[in-house]
């Protein structure tokens, strides 16, 4: 019975990590500073979206038209230089600088405005999932998260490590873990804290598992195996 048990090849150990959990890589609430009436919202619920998209308009009051005065301030003022260029050394130095000197005003309060009507565009900040929209078309948004979008491409395999443990780990390792529906795979560890918790006597350790084809789903356990 001994030889058959040594013969017997021993299967993976499972560690008691106590905390093995699939995140999404990115999760993000987008939100926005300030108090303003949503005009558009460009996306619906589990619509994927790609970074720079925009997914919600806020409304922009009587900006848009200040925008446009400020860029026919503008206008006027690029002529006006053009005419001191035309008249060369005939205009006096003064009139000239303060022609400059107009034109730059002019052009900073054109791009001024303009950076304040491109905050009214909430856009996603990497590609992603929309998971949740806490306002609607019509709805005050003051001060609060707009909505949710996760990155599931790939999870962060967040763990709890024993610390007689410690030391074993490093960026660029390749680890093993168990998820839920007993599927063994491999992560690469992304980061490993160099302090041991002294109330629970772990450390943490982040790894990246692909999941491209979303056959791992984010929020569900895992256990570190060796």
């Amino acid at each position: 019975v001994l030889l058959a048990f040594l013969a017997t090849p021993l299967a993976a150990q499972d560690w008691d990590s106590g905390y093995c959990l699939l995140a999404p890589i990115k999760d993000t609430n987008l939100s926005f500073s300030g108090r303003e009436l949503v005009q558009e919202v460009s996306v619906q619920l589990g619509q994927e979206v790609h970074a720079g998209e925009i997914v919600m308009r806020l409304e922009g009051a009587g900006m848009p038209a200040r925008y446009d005065r400020s860029l026919a301030e503008l206008q006027h003022a690029q002529r006006a230089m053009e005419r001191a260029d035309l008249l060369g050394r005939v205009m006096i130095a003064e009139d000239r600088d303060q022609r400059e000197m107009e034109l730059a005003v002019k052009a900073a309060s054109a791009r001024e405005m303009e950076l304040e009507l491109e905050r009214l565009n909430l856009r996603a900040p990497h590609d992603g999932i929309v998971v949740s929209i806490s306002v609607q078309e019509g709805e005050m948004l003051e001060d609060s998260a707009a909505m949710r979008i996760v990155n599931l491409s790939q999870l962060l395999v967040e763990i709890d490590v024993p610390s007689d443990r410690f030391g074993q780990f490093e960026a660029g390792q390749e680890v093993s873990i168990r998820t839920e529906s007993g599927a063994i795979v491999s992560a690469i560890v992304a980061f490993a804290d160099p302090i041991i918790d002294l109330a629970s006597k772990s450390f943490r350790v982040n790894a990246v598992l692909e999941n491209a084809d979303r056959e791992f789903v984010a929020g569900t356990s895992c256990t570190l195996i060796d």
